[in-house]
């Protein structure tokens, strides 16, 4: 598929499961909310006042990171429109959810501290675009946070991108890719990231923390 049918995809799969992402009965978008303290865990390790959620879906990472500081400063970023349109309707202050492409972000450079991405990345058929978009609206000593799936196994990887992805799609899902532990780095470190930190995780979770220097 081409990078614009994936993301046409995407699109008709999370304008459904925006009907349902915060009912609490979601099916598999349930698990991804897993994801969410880790996310925050991290991000809190260091000062912030102004963070872009890429992939922000219906806002509710931001909804959890404003309940705590309702002072700061947050933007959602999603290529669903209604997702955002249930983001906004959540009316919180200091925040602004926007339609728009992750790989292509429509801020500019120096714009924010801090970048958080969860379970979004395997959507993206450009991958490098994206990490070459966040390093370039990061502040300087700006962090990216990315969260999403990954696997120490390369036979498992192999069958997830050649089996399970090809069912995924015949299923209405837009995902395009998992990547390796070294994909990961090596898509920041092009971008011009520092990497901090890497994980493969239990539940196939890639944990990533990287630094605009």
């Amino acid at each position: 598929m081409t990078s614009e049918e994936y993301k046409a995809l995407s699109v008709k799969e999370f304008t459904e499961a925006a009907k349902v992402y915060d009912s609490g009965h979601s099916g598999i978008y349930e698990m991804c909310k897993d994801d969410y303290p880790y996310l925050l865990e991290e991000l809190e390790k260091e000062p912030f006042d102004s963070v872009l959620d890429c992939g922000c879906g219906t806002g509710s990472v931001i909804e959890l990171l404003h309940e705590k500081y309702p002072d700061k400063h947050y933007t959602g970023l999603d290529l669903t429109p209604e997702m955002i349109r249930v983001a906004q309707a959540k009316n919180l202050s200091n925040t602004n959810f926007v339609v728009g492409d992750c790989e292509n972000i429509p801020f500019p450079e120096d714009t924010f501290d801090a970048i958080i991405s969860s379970n979004s990345f395997h959507h993206y058929p450009n991958p490098q675009d994206f990490f070459n978009n966040a390093y370039r609206v990061l502040k300087k000593n700006g962090r990216l946070i990315l969260r999403d799936y990954t696997t120490k196994s390369k036979v498992l990887l192999w069958l997830c991108n050649h089996i399970e992805m090809p069912l995924a799609h015949l299923c209405g899902h837009g995902d395009v890719r998992l990547y390796s532990g070294a994909e990961f780095k090596k898509f920041a470190e092009t971008a011009g990231f520092e990497v901090v930190s890497f994980e493969a995780q239990a539940k196939m979770r890639a944990h990533l923390v990287a630094r605009k220097n």
